[in-house]
């Protein structure tokens, strides 16, 4: 037979240009459908041609085209591709009615009656692994008799859903060819020379985890079966030989077992040897406190990760036992923030929103005590979203929690708003629930976005974060002041919590994530960027300061503290320094009459700030990355957003002698009335 596999995934766009000076496309190697490749190629009755997969998107009539006069065309569906495959499955059955079609991967659900009730033209679709079902179906297509085959399911001729006994997952995993090694994708390689690869790589299958939201633990039913160490450092010197840029690593809690520090340890030093692989991106463990910090500090040393995952979820209890999760421990994750810092490693934190039994002061207060135990770069604020076989897909278990949702347009975040696809893909989002009513939704997601905007895009971190620290308050006091802000005395920061509010509404009725404006370069920006372009483009950033300083001082003021005005004048002014804006090439000097970039420094390394009354200047610097126009800072602002927030503040350092002496002469003595 003639056979078409189908597995399609996005593409990127590197940001530096190639040898022939433009910009390469990254792909991603379809390596689940390279899997059923393989191992049909081993293990069917009868040799089969198998056409060059569908690898990235498409429109329509030019993926039918290429798959016109097969006999069997298998698809693997995933949230990012189900609607353009299925829109696929559709056209190709039009024109070619004797086709066999086929559909697997985590999309297809396991209560999947509806879906073969919406998709009548998928012949038969495969449950959990899928490289001995697919052999199987191979072997069964002469007559089509899909009853003996183990793991599916499908209409019979009466139209009643059948579906057959599931298979035991594969134990010994070197018994499935590898299709790196087997050569499945040279050919494909060769027809693409100028593209860039990304290579997804497994090195043991299975999550001892059962999270609710992920369908990753109950895909395999827990147990982690591991492929060998011949395989996987076969597979290493494959990604050298084959210049592979970019490795996603699929293990679920990649640092869990003692041999992944070995592991990590082989790919930097194939790094070295051969260039080769450039980046490594691994979902990190849930526990293994100690070896998840050696493999990490490795990696992120050697291997160019956009930063290390110490996830949680939630801070909640309650929630935690809700969706399943056993969470890292306060001490292990304090320990984990402090440890990364002192060794200039990048972290980030993940926090999901509209979890089950979560309400909005827990979620807020899980922000402040994400922040309080030392989480200073980045937290991920996601939606929850309902995947079809994670246990939160249960109609049952939605009703438990009054979850309430609705289809989201799926949209890449900094991509063209020209760049419209043919068919949209879409994902289920939760947007209340019975601990989180529709308002309080809303006034969560708002919380989200302007914690992002003031605390971790660095447009208020520096008062925040030393007076959070100095006076032990938690950053929701702030934050909540601000969305609280009266129109009449704070109009600017007022007019950006409520345009937050009409965003969060329309996400509720089913609108999409992001924003654009057409002065920005009419691309996709996630509204906390969207709100800071807003500020600078049209001329109210300092007001926004202005107002904001009023707002925490009245926090300060309402739990009965008196502190320095002046001293927190100079908090926001030398944040304001060093925000980075479109500017002249030209440092700055900033004169402040306290040590507050030391107070600030000291609450980053997790410290207790001391303010010491001293003069101080600082030389900001404005000229080693000019940002000299704004489409030069828009490009800035996508950098910081998808490899290191920290980039949002410009590097200080002590004035020069020369610098200090010319404005010695002009400051008065500390204390005095002219001061």
């Amino acid at each position: 037979m003639k056979v078409g596999l189908v597995q399609i995934s996005m593409t990127m766009w590197s940001a530096a240009p190639g040898s022939d000076g433009a910009p390469i496309e990254f792909a991603m190697l379809p390596y689940s459908v390279g899997m059923l490749q393989a191992h049909a190629e081993q293990h069917a009755r009868e040799r089969h041609e198998f056409a060059m997969p569908i690898f990235k998107r498409m429109p329509v009539a030019e993926a039918v085209e290429r798959l016109r006069g097969f006999d069997l065309v298998a698809f693997s569906l995933y949230v990012w591709n189900a609607e353009l495959s299925l829109a696929i499955v559709r056209e190709l059955r039009a024109v070619e009615p004797d086709t066999i079609i086929v559909c697997g991967g985590p999309h297809v659900p396991d209560r999947v009656e509806p879906f073969l009730r919406e998709n009548p033209d998928v012949d038969v679709v495969c449950h959990g692994e899928g490289e001995r079902t697919f052999t199987e179906i191979l072997d069964a297509s002469a007559d089509r008799d899909w009853g003996r085959v183990s793991s599916v399911s499908f209409l019979d001729a009466t139209g009643a859903v059948v579906s057959t006994a599931k298979r035991d997952r594969v134990g010994d995993l070197d018994t499935l060819p590898s299709p790196y090694l087997d050569g499945v994708f040279d050919k494909v390689m060769a027809e693409h020379p100028t593209t860039g690869w990304i290579m997804t790589w497994e090195t043991n299958r299975g999550c001892p985890f059962s999270c609710t939201f992920c369908d990753w633990g109950s895909a395999t039913a827990s147990s982690v079966y591991r492929f060998g160490m011949d395989r996987l450092m076969g597979e290493i010197d494959w990604m050298g030989d084959h210049r592979v840029g970019f490795v996603f690593c699929c293990d679920a809690n990649f640092g869990m077992l003692p041999r992944d520090l070995d592991i990590a340890q082989a790919l930097v030093e194939q790094r070295q040897r051969t260039g080769f692989p450039f980046s490594l991106s691994v979902q990190n463990t849930k526990n293994a406190r100690e070896r998840a910090y050696q493999v990490q500090t490795l990696i992120a040393g050697s291997l160019n990760t956009l930063g290390v995952t110490i996830s949680l979820q939630s801070a909640n209890r309650e929630t935690l036992t809700n969706i399943k999760r056993r969470n890292i421990s306060s001490g292990a994750f304090e320990d984990l923030q402090r440890r990364f810092a002192a060794d200039g490693v990048y972290t980030y934190t993940d926090l999901i929103l509209g979890l089950p039994g979560e309400s909005y002061d827990q979620f807020a207060d899980g922000v402040s005590h994400v922040v309080a135990t030392g989480q200073h770069n980045h937290v991920q604020f996601h939606n929850c979203s309902v995947l079809p076989n994670a246990e939160m897909g249960d109609p049952e278990y939605q009703r438990r929690f009054g979850m309430q949702t609705v289809r989201q347009q799926m949209l890449n975040v900094h991509h063209s708003v020209d760049e419209i696809d043919e068919i949209p893909e879409w994902l289920p989002i939760v947007v209340a629930t019975d601990a989180m009513a529709p308002e309080a939704w809303r006034r969560a997601k708002v919380f989200a976005w302007l914690t992002d905007l003031v605390y971790f895009d660095r447009v208020l971190q520096v008062p925040l974060a030393v007076l959070s620290a100095r006076h032990d308050i938690p950053l929701r006091e702030f934050v909540d002041r601000l969305i609280d802000a009266d129109p009449r005395s704070a109009p600017t920061v007022a007019a950006a919590v409520a345009a937050m509010v009409d965003h969060a509404s329309a996400i509720q009725g089913g609108g999409i994530e992001y924003l654009s404006r057409r002065d920005a370069g009419n691309i996709w920006w996630p509204m906390d960027q969207f709100t800071l372009i807003g500020l600078v483009l049209d001329g109210t950033l300092g007001e926004f300061y202005r107002e904001a300083e009023r707002l925490v001082t009245s926090v300060l003021t309402a739990r009965g503290i008196d502190e320095s005005p002046l001293f927190v004048g100079e908090l926001f002014d030398l944040n304001a320094a060093i925000l980075r804006q479109p500017a002249p090439p030209t440092d700055r000097v900033v004169l402040t009459t306290h040590d507050v970039d030391g107070a600030y420094r000291s609450v980053l390394r997790g410290e207790r700030p001391v303010v010491e009354e001293r003069w101080t200047m600082l030389s900001v610097d404005r000229t080693s990355k000019p940002l000299t126009n704004v489409a030069s800072w828009l490009d800035h602002l996508v950098w910081c957003y998808g490899k290191d927030k920290r980039g949002y503040l410009a590097s200080v350092k002590p004035a020069t002698r020369k610098a200090f002496a010319r404005v010695a002469e002009k400051i008065p003595a500390p204390g005095t009335a002219s001061a």
